[in-house]
């Protein structure tokens, strides 16, 4: 049983305590105020709301709002409560815009633009995504403020624990910041440090790099050098130094590599968390023994605290009836399932949702070893619906129900639990007739991408050695069930191809294609690149999104190039 109680324990009778003083100044982006709460009320319990307003940072990554899936903290001109929750503004820019997935539901305002890579600063879904991103840091910032004031008059006994909170928000505050410094360049940055109302001053994309990095990097050495398991859902040191990994393969890329070392840190780090792994999962690696049950209604398993392997570094914990969402996992299996002889949204998923909205591009599809049948031996698309399902791969319509079947499923998560051997456990799984929101958490960050990073910046900038790294790729292919490489296989194309196999649908996609120099430009094309069925070169200013262009009204920020 999931402990989402002890996180989100009367997440509503807090919501707006700090939220909503702080949101709309820092942000102006209008957030509604459920409840009307004042930090006047915290002294009845301050036990109590420290716990609930350090759970209303948690929600902002799980939930759109506070009172069901329906309703978001975003105000107006935001997009609806489903689109608007983190993870699935992350995924519609990091996934949808690559050569991984296509959105077929148009009428949904500039999905299209984004699919086909033709966006502007004017796009409303990117609009909604920044704001998502730059609420939940308003609302770590104003926690970490309301904190330091002394506002919830804590006694000396909860001081300590205030203080481990205060480090968790700048953790989930700087992959707020990872995002928005890789999606938009030249962004905003504040920190508590400013006051409420403060406008984000615009920073270029370096000098944002280097005051998360600084954050990220304090606050690890704050924990001590030791890797502690933190509470299910929460974030502790190992969660901070995931993301300085992520943060340190991206400087390159980022022009942020002033000394060029960010490879070798990036090495150094994962060598640390694989370390600290060892002795568990699949052949000692720290690895869960089963791709399959990493994605399943028992995932949190293989999160901090769970009783297997513990893959999963960061997670967002859902619930089918405690935390219901239309993003996260429910918006992944939801938008793959559709009306289609093929698939049925209970029998493959179990869940009773099935949104008929997404798809595989063919050049994703195509990555994978399929036989003539359409079965592969790679665990990791052992799920997919293909040619043996009748779906196709070509993706010649990408508008409508019409498209659905023209372009493979690619299952994924689904709401099934997992033995560890990853057959599933019909006993342990709920009832799909009867949910149709998922159980499964979203996995923000697991064991596999530290591995594999510290691979990629073995191949990209000579960190560490080609001998490990090579190991640590051909553990991820064992699990996956493949063939091993040899050292002529550690090349760039390579190592993006498998990064993809294994992390697809976890937002890392166009980061990825970035870094190697293929999402924008030439150097990759794929199906609907550019609006055409065979893809065409789109210009190279779209490595970056633009600043919305409302933002820029209200902020006064530059444009990025090329908008």
């Amino acid at each position: 049983m999931k402990a989402i109680n002890n996180i989100f324990l009367g997440l509503t009778l807090a919501a707006g305590a700090l939220t909503f003083n702080a949101c709309t100044g820092d942000l102006d982006v209008p957030i509604q105020n459920p409840n009307q709460l004042t930090s006047a009320e915290f002294g009845s319990d301050p036990e109590g709301y420290l716990n609930r307003c350090m759970a209303e940072i948690y929600q902002g990554l799980a939930t759109a709002g506070n009172r069901g899936a329906g309703e978001s903290i975003l105000g107006a001109g935001t997009g609806g409560a489903g689109e608007g929750t983190f993870t699935r503004t992350v995924f519609t820019l990091e996934e949808l815009t690559t050569d991984n997935f296509s959105w077929l539901q148009f009428n949904d305002a500039g999905f299209y633009e984004l699919v086909t890579q033709n966006f502007a600063a004017d796009n409303q879904v990117m609009y909604q995504c920044y704001s998502r991103i730059y609420a939940e840091i308003a609302i770590c910032n104003q926690f970490i403020r309301t904190v330091q004031s002394g506002a919830f008059g804590l006694p000396a006994e909860l001081q300590e624990r205030a203080a481990d909170f205060i480090r968790q928000a700048k953790v989930v505050r700087s992959l707020c910041y990872f995002y928005a410094i890789d999606l938009f360049g030249d962004c905003g940055y504040i920190d508590e440090s400013a006051g409420i109302g403060s406008t984000p001053p615009q920073m270029t994309r370096k000098e944002a790099y280097q005051h998360a990095v600084a954050c990220l990097e304090q606050v690890s050495a704050e924990w001590g050098d030791s890797y502690v398991e933190p509470p299910y859902g929460y974030v502790g040191k190992e969660v901070a130094d995931a993301l300085l990994v992520k943060f340190y393969l991206n400087a390159k890329t980022w022009g942020a590599d002033e000394a060029g070392d960010a490879y070798q840190k990036c090495w150094n780090l994962a060598q640390k968390i694989i370390a600290a792994h060892q002795g568990e999962g699949m052949d000692n690696t720290g690895l869960a023994e089963s791709y399959l049950a990493l994605f399943g209604a028992n995932n949190h398993e293989y999160a901090s605290q769970g009783s297997r392997a513990n893959e999963i570094i960061m997670t967002v914990p859902q619930d089918g009836t405690q935390l219901e969402s239309y993003g996260g996992t429910t918006f992944y299996i939801a938008s793959i399932c559709g009306s289609f002889d093929g698939i049925s949204s209970v029998n493959d998923c179990n869940l009773a949702a099935q949104w008929t909205c997404m798809v595989a591009r063919q050049q994703f599809s195509e990555s994978w070893n399929w036989s003539a049948e359409g079965t592969t031996d790679d665990i990791r698309a052992s799920l997919w619906k293909t040619k043996k399902d009748g779906f196709k791969i070509d993706n010649m319509i990408i508008a409508g129900n019409s498209g659905y079947g023209l372009g493979y499923a690619p299952i994924k998560y689904t709401n099934f639990a997992y033995k560890v051997d990853g057959t599933v456990d019909k006993a342990a799984s709920p009832d799909g007739n009867q949910r149709a929101f998922a159980d499964a958490d979203w996995t923000v960050i697991r064991l596999a991408e530290i591995y594999l990073s510290a691979a990629e910046a073995n191949i990209l900038g000579g960190a560490g050695n080609a001998s490990d790294a090579l190991i640590y790729v051909n553990h991820i292919r064992k699990r996956a069930g493949v063939s091993p490489w040899s050292s002529a296989d550690m090349t760039a194309d390579n190592i993006l191809a498998e990064r993809n196999r294994e992390l697809y649908g976890e937002n890392d996609r166009r980061t990825a294609l970035v870094r190697h120099g293929k999402y924008a430009g030439s150097n990759y094309i794929w199906n609907w690149k550019g609006g055409v069925q065979s893809g065409a070169q789109t210009p190279q200013h779209m490595d970056i999104f633009p600043i919305p262009t409302k933002v820029i009204s209200f902020s006064g920020y530059h444009q990025n190039p090329g908008y």
